[in-house]
């Protein structure tokens, strides 16, 4: 029996290995025909999310081909006006999908279908999920363009690979055989002082540079009056084909050769996309990656931790550090330093009282207002207080706390205004949230604590119509027609654009508050009337309606 057992074992690690190796060593070709200018790499540290795909540049230029990147179908479309914009998500037989967003707009028979849906459902923003047989695509068929739509800051390509059940987003440099022997390059570390494990605070920043060949800092042998540190470093990968700073796939730390710290930025979970709060931060313009983890983590990055990352000087000796940086490639650099401490002291002893928990749910229910935190939204366990102050504002802990996943808050509201209930809203410092009204209680949730307050918003969206160009109002509109729309609190929900009475499809682009509407054959010279409705997330709506000429 045992050894009919471990035959099965071998037999099933030979097959997983196969199916793995088809898998990855599938021969994906680049969805840019030009050579691939990386802008962005998988990992990279952008404000409360990790990137985890490749943006491909195409500043100036608009309107490059897309290919695909593999034989599939196109399982998903989606049309949004932040986000990835205009985006298609292709599933191939080999378990992945790829996903191509911020396009211009889609080839043609995507296109068509996608106008189809829109005006069988009279919805401009829309997501649509696909049949295997509906859309079959092929390797190197053009299904887009690039462009800029959604919340990109500039023409570009963003590029997923995705796996397709989990649809976790994978490196894809781990899947593309990109030429790369340049290796990743340190500029600086930091040093934590760790002696409070629930504020950890940097001690030191100490730049690195190249002395003899070597990378180094200015005295190898650092002398402090902690003995319980952390280490951080800042830096940055480049690739043979682009003078671009990208990020750093992978770092380890080794202390008196023991290896205590390794992770690899790879298949990062978007529920934990906020994570790049704890996992970095900035300081003088410096981005500091840390290599040590909080209390309670729940991202599969880390391959080692000894002590969380953290080291204890247990003597007055010098010990030696090594800090390793790798890349995708293998290219790796290494730092190598010595610490001593002059005193030996012990973990301080916490007398915070906790009641909020990391690794647990928490409710906290007052007269007044109530708090869920779900388990894993912290990663360190808080003394969380909420109260209403003298102003009548919440108050719930510390607005710099964070929060991997939001929270949700209810606001008992005493005397609402008859017949406005559904005009509530959750404002959290400046930012007002998606909020609901039921029974005397405003629920919202919210990705920070702080000061919370509630109003109500009656003003509907604000409309105008963007003039030709030294031409009259309502003259001289030849290929599309435009409005600038704006709404000062809760924000635009919805809109519809009626031509001479027929729903007609616009495209919504948040970064400029612009709605446009392009012209096509149906449409007539000559007078045409308009009639357009704008929506805010409570409801409030604004009816502009005109006559134009074309």
């Amino acid at each position: 029996m045992l050894k009919l057992k471990l035959h099965f074992l071998i037999i099933s690690i030979i097959f997983t290995s196969y199916v793995y190796s088809q898998k990855t060593n599938t021969e994906y070709i680049y969805p840019l025909d030009r050579e691939p200018i990386i802008t962005g790499n998988y990992g990279e540290i952008r404000p409360n999310h990790f990137h985890v795909g490749l943006d491909f540049s195409t500043d100036p230029t608009l309107n490059l081909p897309i290919k695909c990147v593999y034989d599939g179908y196109v399982s998903r479309i989606k049309i949004s006006s932040v986000g990835y914009g205009k985006v298609i998500y292709i599933t191939h037989p080999n378990g992945y999908v790829s996903v191509y967003a911020h396009q211009k707009k889609y080839a043609t028979k995507i296109e068509n279908y996608v106008k189809q849906k829109q005006i069988a459902q009279q919805k401009n923003e829309i997501e649509l999920l696909l049949n295997p047989n509906e859309l079959m695509v092929k390797q190197g068929e053009i299904i887009g363009f690039t462009g800029n739509s959604g919340s990109s800051t500039g023409p570009h390509l963003h590029f997923e690979i995705r796996e397709e059940k989990s649809e976790i987003p994978i490196n894809p440099l781990l899947i593309y055989n990109i030429k790369d022997d340049v290796k990743p390059q340190i500029t600086h570390i930091g040093i934590y002082s760790a002696s409070d494990s629930t504020d950890i605070k940097k001690i030191k920043i100490l730049p690195v540079k190249y002395i003899n060949g070597k990378l180094s800092i200015e005295s190898n042998s650092i002398t402090l009056n902690e003995n319980m540190i952390a280490i951080a470093y800042s830096g940055y990968d480049l690739a043979n084909l682009n003078a671009n700073k990208n990020n750093i796939y992978e770092a380890k730390i080794s202390f008196d050769n023991e290896l205590i710290y390794h992770h690899q930025l790879n298949t990062i979970s978007f529920d934990y996309a906020r994570y790049v709060n704890v996992f970095a931060e900035k300081e003088d313009g410096v981005k500091f990656q840390k290599c040590f983890a909080p209390t309670c983590h729940d991202i599969n990055i880390y391959k080692k931790l000894k002590n969380g990352g953290k080291i204890e000087l247990k003597d007055t000796l010098y010990h030696k550090i090594t800090l390793e940086v790798l890349d995708e490639k293998g290219n790796n650099s290494f730092l190598t330093f010595y610490v001593k401490t002059n005193q030996i002291k012990t973990y301080k002893t916490n007398t915070i009282q906790y009641n909020a928990f990391c690794n647990r749910d928490f409710d906290l229910v007052k007269e007044d207002l109530e708090v869920n935190i779900k388990a894993g939204s912290l990663t360190k366990n808080i003394a969380l207080n909420a109260y209403r102050n003298k102003l009548g504002k919440i108050i719930i802990s510390n607005k710099k706390e964070i929060l991997i996943q939001p929270f949700t808050l209810k606001i008992k509201i005493l005397n609402p205004i008859k017949g406005k209930e559904k005009n509530l809203v959750v404002v959290n410092e400046t930012n007002y949230l998606i909020s609901s009204y039921d029974n005397g209680w405003l629920k919202a949730e919210s990705k920070s604590f702080g000061e919370f307050s509630f109003t109500y918003d009656t003003l509907p969206p604000v409309i105008t119509l963007i003039k030709p160009k030294n031409k009259k109002a309502t003259s001289n509109f030849k290929n599309s027609l435009s409005f600038k729309v704006s709404d000062n609190m809760s924000g635009i929900k919805d809109y519809n654009l009626f031509i001479n009475g027929t729903w007609s499809i616009a495209e919504y682009d948040a970064k400029t508050s612009t709605i446009t509407s392009y012209f096509n054959e149906q449409t007539p010279l000559g007078k045409i009337t308009i009639k357009f409705e704008v929506k805010d997330k409570v409801d409030n709506i604004t009816l502009f309606e005109t006559t134009i000429e074309r």
